[in-house]
């Protein structure tokens, strides 16, 4: 059984500010055992060949990965030719769909306006696995309708941390049956060969996660960006 990790995100994320580095992560994950992960940053895959092979040297498969966003709505994919793909809906990646790649709806009930939400339930053949987020606790749980529809559709449900703040990793994550392959663990996943394993967050602990990746994405973004155009406009060091 690998334990594996399908949505985190690190500091090469064009969208979201992260503290840690794909490698930071790597060897993070190689501290807590993890043998299968995937970076699935915002609309970029940061798969390299030379990151595939310091994760091999650390035990670990490292799957390609991204959070793309198709009509306002994220999606997870897996090992797909992220060069040459290009969608602009839904329905587009029925087509792109093959024995060696994966699709998973990720937080797909949650209050969020990238949340798939209705999406979800009109496209639930292209998903190939439903996301567990590990953002719950016993009085706030949104993943429980989308585990209702994964039960009644027969979807097998992966753990993930979608983590970006290094406290978020590792609360959640999957125990998967399948040999240390990239191929041979989409398809486990796909077969249900997999077990979440999961534990709940404090409120307070949730709360302060939210309120750190909102101060990071909209106070701190927002502070570098003016500071880069008065740079390019005025020429000059802003401290």
């Amino acid at each position: 059984m690998l334990k594996a990790d399908f949505h985190i995100h690190t500091s090469e994320d064009p969208e979201d500010l992260i503290r840690y580095s794909a490698t930071e992560l790597i060897d993070m994950a190689h501290e807590k055992g993890y043998r299968v992960l995937s970076i699935t940053n915002h609309n970029h895959c940061t798969w390299s060949n030379w990151l595939c092979d310091y994760a091999r040297e650390r035990g670990i498969v490292l799957i390609p990965g991204m959070e793309a966003t198709i009509q306002r709505k994220h999606v997870l994919l897996f090992n797909f030719d992220f060069n040459n793909i290009s969608v602009s809906r839904l329905s587009d990646l029925y087509d792109l769909k093959d024995k060696n790649n994966m699709i998973i709806a990720p937080h797909p009930c949650f209050p969020s306006t990238v949340a798939l939400q209705g999406l979800f339930f009109s496209h639930i053949e292209l998903f190939d696995a439903v996301e567990l987020s590990h953002f719950w606790c016993p009085t706030i749980d949104f993943n429980k309708r989308a585990l209702k529809a994964a039960k009644q559709y027969r979807l097998p449900v992966v753990g993930t941390s979608d983590a970006h703040q290094r406290r978020q990793f590792a609360k959640t994550w999957s125990l998967v049956e399948a040999e240390p392959d990239p191929c041979a663990v989409i398809q486990a996943v796909k077969q249900g060969r997999i077990e979440v394993q999961t534990n709940p967050i404090p409120l307070d602990m949730l709360a302060r996660i939210n309120a750190r990746m909102f101060y990071r994405n909209h106070v701190i973004q927002r502070v570098q960006r003016t500071a880069s155009w008065l740079r390019s406009f005025t020429g000059k060091e802003i401290d």
